[in-house]
């Protein structure tokens, strides 16, 4: 038997608490870890081509799947090169392990510029939810046990854990199974706190329910579909949230904030009450934004699991520290069918208006084309694209504009088959997003919608996919444009030379030189407009 080190502890420890997908770019600095993910098959290991693909991995694994996965790369650079995609993660609450390799023990503190060195702990501190550095070889299961708890529980988030170089190669003999895991209930909303809350429900005509991505991931989207049915309210989602609210519902008034068109903003300012759950009223929420002032006499519950994001972006009348699931759970238990007065009226109003912006677009596909162009227009793209799709298909959505044409279109079945990076935005997210997705639900056709900008950021990981016989269908919508920044260019600027035109590329050859397949079919069923 191979002597126990921290390295072989470190797996074992993963495998207690079923965490099997992992990510990373080869480093010697974490050697024997890599080669443990390499021999064992209880592990999905992958490596990218670059860094920054590693956390968008993990990701997509986590907002599909519900799973833990871990991303990890070499000392300095490759750390450094992992930020976006950890940052990213971070801005949606989405859980992961950072695995950092670091120098040896005796060069980290204080540090010695020895090879690549950087301080990691300083670097992932703002965008990571809890961190360690492994410093001791006894505390390895402490320390990971302690690391994948701060992850899943409370408000999710990425958590790091920064491991020297001659560390995990240290001699450990722990038994991680004769630990105990925590449980810790997740927060519910008080008796008091639920009394006020009923009280203004049954006192609301045109009530608003906002389903965020805490629904999401507290697994509540059934209780969600029951609260909108029982309660007769209005409803819309976030972005991350999309999916929530049923594509079906008589009552959903549109989903992923402006994005969703009128049904949205008018809800927004007209509901005298709104009831959010998880959403933390970003920049797509057109409440309390310039040119979208709270009406005085609107109320608002806030209910989320960190209590720094109750008021932080909202006036909000009540505010509830919950999880979604318990909230939702507590509300049902309360609500009876029917009771509610709302203004059906005024629901049909918000989800005609819902309706009247989806058949805009809808004229916008049907003209095919750029108006004194032979370029197909985004909206008409998007239709085409979504509608050939199976109804469990997984959408990957990267940044840009090309995410406005694919949330107008997209209707998935739940929220664990929508795939964005909502909260940065993160262009070159779609496409690792998609293997991370595709490696957590490989039965699952999954697509990725991405810009020409977004992609050359991370198209290398073609060969990834490629590579490992992940069969996901990449979309590009190609103008050759930066094409979210060359709109306020021709409004405002009028610049030649602004900076936001690409060349005319050939991502199919790319594709082609990447991954080494006939590309024939392809040009065959989408000819070259004339």
């Amino acid at each position: 038997m191979a002597d126990p080190t921290v390295a072989s502890v470190f797996l074992n420890t993963l495998k207690k608490h079923h965490v099997r997908h992992v990510f990373g770019v080869p480093t010697i600095q974490l050697g024997m870890m890599q080669d443990g993910f390499g021999k064992d098959p209880w592990f999905n290991f992958l490596t990218a081509r670059h860094e920054e693909s590693l956390g968008h991995m993990a990701n997509g694994v986590a907002k599909t799947s519900n799973e833990l996965a871990v991303c990890f790369a070499t000392v300095g650079t490759g750390v450094a090169n992992m930020v976006p995609g950890v940052a990213a993660a971070a801005s949606d609450r989405v859980p992961m392990i950072a695995l950092t390799s670091n120098n040896h023990l005796r060069l980290i503190e204080p540090p010695v510029d020895y090879i690549q060195t950087i301080r990691p702990l300083d670097l992932f501190r703002p965008i990571t939810k809890w961190q360690a550095g492994l410093r001791q070889a006894e505390r390895t299961v402490e320390v990971l046990e302690k690391a994948i708890f701060k992850s899943r529980s409370g408000c999710p988030g990425p958590v790091q854990v920064d491991v020297p170089f001659d560390l995990h190669t240290m001699h450990c003999d722990l038994d991680p199974s004769s630990t105990a895991v925590p449980e810790v209930p997740r927060p519910a909303p008080s008796s008091g706190e639920l009394d006020q809350l009923m009280e203004m429900l049954y006192a609301a005509k045109k009530p608003l329910i906002i389903a965020g991505g805490g629904v999401a991931r507290s697994r509540a989207v059934d209780d969600m579909r029951e609260f909108v049915r029982r309660s007769g309210a209005a409803a819309i989602t976030t972005t991350n949230g999309f999916g929530s609210v049923a594509e079906d519902c008589p009552t959903l008034a549109g989903n992923c904030g402006f994005w969703g068109g009128h049904g949205v903003v008018q809800a927004c300012q007209e509901a005298d009450l709104i009831v959010s759950f998880g959403c933390r009223f970003g920049l797509l929420m057109p409440v309390n934004k310039p040119g979208y002032p709270q009406p005085a006499s609107q109320k608002l519950v806030q209910i989320d699991i960190d209590h720094g994001q109750i008021g932080e972006t909202v006036n909000a009348n009540l505010g509830i520290v919950a999880d979604a699931q318990q909230a939702l759970r507590a509300i049902n238990g309360e609500l009876a069918e029917n009771k509610l007065n709302v203004d059906a009226a005024w629901v049909r109003s918000v989800v005609s208006a819902r309706k009247r912006f989806v058949d805009e677009c809808a004229e916008l596909a049907d003209k095919q084309f750029i108006e004194g162009t032979n370029t197909l227009n985004e909206s008409a793209i998007a239709r085409a694209v979504i509608r050939s799709l199976p109804d469990d298909a997984i959408v990957s959505v990267d940044g840009g504009q090309c995410v406005e044409w694919s949330t107008t279109w997209s209707r998935p079945i739940d929220p664990y088959h929508f795939v964005s990076n909502a909260g940065m935005a993160h262009l070159g997210a779609g496409l690792p997003m998609a293997i991370g997705a595709k490696v957590a639900n490989p039965g699952k056709a999954v697509v990725a919608l991405v810009g020409d900008g977004a992609l050359g950021m991370t198209i290398q990981e073609l060969e990834t996919a490629s590579r490992y016989n992940l069969s996901i269908v990449v979309v590009v919508f190609n103008d050759a444009k930066w094409g979210m920044y060359e709109r306020p260019n021709r409004a405002i600027f009028k610049n030649d030379n602004f900076g936001t035109t690409l060349s005319r590329s050939n991502y199919a050859s790319v594709a082609e030189g990447l991954i080494w397949i006939d590309l024939s079919i392809i040009t065959t069923m989408y000819p070259t407009a004339s």
